[in-house]
Formats: structure tokens, C-alpha cells, sequence
């Protein structure tokens, strides 16, 4: 297969394991895996959506590799995969696509709404479509913070731009939510970044396009050339799953195989699939945002969901605060699109070993956790950390930089 696919695929899959530097060689990535990577990452239809395939195929892998270095060096070291070592990742975010509508809309479709809400709304008392305030209150009542995505042609941005000023002062993520056009032009997502910026006063780093357009063969440079930090769109509408098998950032293929600096966030959930396409009651939504997690968890996952804020207040959209409380029910590290690409830049950072010596060179992000395993017990001579044993086996964590670690 081409050598800059599986070049591509041997990097990817060592970001994705933690390993050390130089433990994910081309020659033992699978050139079915890589093949399969190289296929989804252009566009072509995947196995499955139905679950997070190419994850358990490198997860499996990680194994594998495992296997052969404890058969070399006698021991095994990763970086866990998110801070403190947390089972899965969350990230949380809302596309606004609209604000306010008028009140012939709101009365046809005043089923969706509880009779409270209605009336205010009708005597424009309360707001049922613009609910970023609420959002963000439910968030922060349980210390989360969120994106939000924001269209530059559909609405006022200045009339918003009080409230986006409370999200940022916040902590919130405020990002471009990319008008008709954007994924595929240069010029037409140049022109609304502009908007953004002379009504907002700041450049957005995170985007996500409207109605999830993506143009596999335009849209990662598009945005790569634009200078975006991340992106989040690459997901499905019409049915739940996996659109790309994987559920983990990662940086996207330029056309000759080099890895972008842009981040993608694979989207795992959007509501409208649960509500609009799927025709879902709110006990199954919850169901299905259930199941999901789990296969997310099994693999160490990102879960990201996208819920929007105009429905927060509506039949189905209503159960945001449930999910909420569920994600919080358990251990997870649960954030912002901004705070989730921080935090895997920052796991970038190399972990080297030489002998029997490990090392990270580089500052290494707050929560940074490696995982150890060894063939027989032993013992590990730690600078800059600390290390932890237990029942899952021995954790080490890195609490600064210049962190040393030798192994006896």
C-alpha cells in the first residue's frame, strides 16, 4: 500500500496508544488497518457505523504491542489516554442555529413546549429558543463547561454578543458555527471567520459545520489553511453510530499523508438524530445516549455530543440535565471542545525510552498519567512524579517537567 498511508497509520496509532517514541513502526501496523484507516479518513463508507470498530482493532493492537516489549525491554510504559487516568472523555457542545422565531412559528409548533414555557413565550416574557444562558447555568451548577458554535448569517451576532462575553469570562468555548458554503469554499469561510471577528472581537479556534456538511477532499484543509485549532463535524445525522469507526481526536491527513496540525472531534451523538430523524421518546433517547457511551467507555473514548441550545427547552431536548447528571455520576473527564484539544496537544508531548531509563523531555500537560507493566515486580526510581500501585496495576503520574523515571 502507499508508504505515506501507512506511515500516516503508524503515527496515528501510537498518538492513539501513548507509546514511547519509536514503539509504533510502520512495519508492525497491520496493512489491513491501515488500509481501513486510509479508506474511512478519505470519505469511502466504513465496515460499520454501528459501533467504534477501528478503536478495538488498536486497542487490540496496543496489546500486541505490549507483548513485544515486555519480551524486549522487560516492561511496558504508555501515557494513559486522558488526565488522570479517566475512563472516557466528554465533550460537550451546542450548535446555535437560531435564536428567536416568530410567534406563528412557536403556536404551530407549540406541542413541543410545556404550557408554562408557552405562555411566556407567546407574551414574550421568556425566550424558548435562545437558551444559552440556561444551558450554561445547567452546566455550571455541576462545575462543566461546554462549546458553543455561533452562525455569522442566520441572526444578530451583536445581539448575542453580551451572553458570548459571559461564556468566555466563564471558561465557556465559543467557537464559528460554519454558515452555507464554508465547508468546501475558501473564500466563503475567510468572509464569515471575518464576521465572527469584527462583530465579536476575537477569532474563533473551534468550528463546526452547519448541518454537518463535510467534504472529505476539501473541507480538513479548508479549515487547516484557515488556522482553526480544532474541528468537530465529521459525524453522522440520519442514524446513531460511529461515522468513521473511531472515537478519539486526531489529526486529520493532508493529501500527500502528513498529519494536519487541526484536530478532528469525531461526533458520536447529536439530538435531532434522536428526535428528528429517529422519531425517539425521550426514555429511548436516553437509552440510546446510554449505549453509546458504553462502547465510547470500552475503548477509552471521546464521547461528543452535540445537543442543541434552541431545543433545550423543548419535548426530547429537555433531558440535557439528565445526561448531565448521569455523565457526572461517574469518573470521566468531561469538557469543552477547547479544553479536550488543549489536553490531547498537550499528551503529545514525547515520552522516550532509552534502556531502562524513561523520560519526558518536554512540559508535560497537568494529569498526565502512564501506565506500567512489567513481566516480575519492579522497581521504579521516580523525579518529577509519583508512582501509585493498585489493583488495575501501577500508575505513574507526571508532576512536572523534566520527569525521569528509571526502572530497576
Amino acid at each position: 500500500m502507499n508508504a505515506g498511508a501507512k506511515a500516516y497509520a503508524a503515527g496515528f496509532v501510537a498518538s492513539r496508544l501513548g507509546l514511547p517514541e519509536g514503539w509504533g513502526q510502520a512495519e508492525l501496523i497491520p496493512d489491513g488497518l491501515a488500509e481501513e484507516l486510509a479508506f474511512v479518513l478519505r470519505g469511502e463508507e466504513p465496515r460499520t457505523t454501528a459501533e467504534p470498530y477501528l478503536e478495538k482493532e488498536i486497542q487490540e493492537l496496543g496489546k500486541k504491542f505490549e507483548k513485544l516489549a515486555l519480551e524486549e525491554h522487560g516492561f511496558f510504559v504508555a501515557k494513559e489516554t486522558w488526565p488522570n487516568g479517566a475512563p472516557f472523555a466528554a465533550c460537550l457542545t451546542h450548535d446555535v442555529d437560531n435564536i428567536e422565531r416568530s410567534a406563528s412559528h412557536l403556536w404551530a409548533r407549540r406541542e413541543r413546549f410545556s404550557k408554562l414555557d408557552l405562555m411566556f413565550a407567546l407574551l414574550r416574557l421568556r425566550s424558548v429558543y435562545d437558551n444559552i444562558a440556561y444551558v450554561s447555568r445547567l452546566e455550571r451548577v455541576r462545575n462543566l463547561r461546554s462549546s458553543f458554535y455561533f452562525l455569522t448569517a442566520n441572526y444578530s451576532l451583536s445581539k448575542v454578543a453580551p451572553e458570548i462575553g459571559e461564556l468566555r469570562r466563564g471558561g465557556w468555548d465559543v467557537g464559528l458555527h460554519g454558515d452555507d458554503g464554508t465547508h468546501d469554499s475558501a473564500e466563503h469561510l475567510a468572509a464569515s471567520v471575518e464576521r465572527f471577528r469584527q462583530r465579536l472581537g476575537f477569532v474563533p479556534r473551534g468550528v463546526r459545520e452547519h448541518y454537518l456538511r463535510f467534504d472529505f477532499a476539501k473541507t480538513w484543509e479548508i479549515l487547516e489553511r484557515a488556522g482553526f485549532d480544532y474541528d468537530s463535524t465529521v459525524g453522522l445525522r440520519d442514524r446513531l453510530g460511529f461515522r468513521l469507526g473511531l472515537a478519539a481526536p486526531f489529526h486529520p491527513p493532508s493529501p500527500e499523508w502528513s498529519p494536519m496540525s487541526l484536530l478532528e472531534l469525531p461526533l458520536v451523538l447529536m439530538d435531532t438524530t434522536l428526535w428528528g430523524y429517529l422519531k425517539n421518546s425521550e426514555e429511548a433517547g436516553i437509552d440510546a445516549y446510554r449505549s453509546l457511551k458504553e462502547q465510547v467507555r470500552r475503548v477509552k473514548g471521546l464521547y461528543t455530543i452535540l445537543w442543541h441550545q434552541e431545543a433545550a427547552r423543548m419535548r426530547g431536548g429537555r433531558i440535557y440535565p439528565r445526561i448531565l447528571d448521569d455523565l457526572c455520576s461517574q469518573p470521566g473527564f468531561i469538557a469543552s471542545g477547547e479544553e479536550i484539544s488543549r489536553w490531547w496537544r498537550g499528551r503529545e508531548v514525547p515520552l522516550v525510552v532509552e534502556g531502562n531509563k524513561v523520560s519526558i523531555p518536554e512540559s508535560p500537560p497537568q494529569g498526565l498519567v502512564l501506565r506500567f507493566v512489567s513481566q516480575n515486580e519492579r522497581t521504579l526510581r521516580v523525579a518529577g512524579g509519583a508512582v501509585e500501585r493498585g489493583s488495575n496495576g501501577t500508575l505513574v503520574r507526571v508532576e512536572s517537567g523534566g520527569f525521569k523515571m528509571e526502572v530497576d
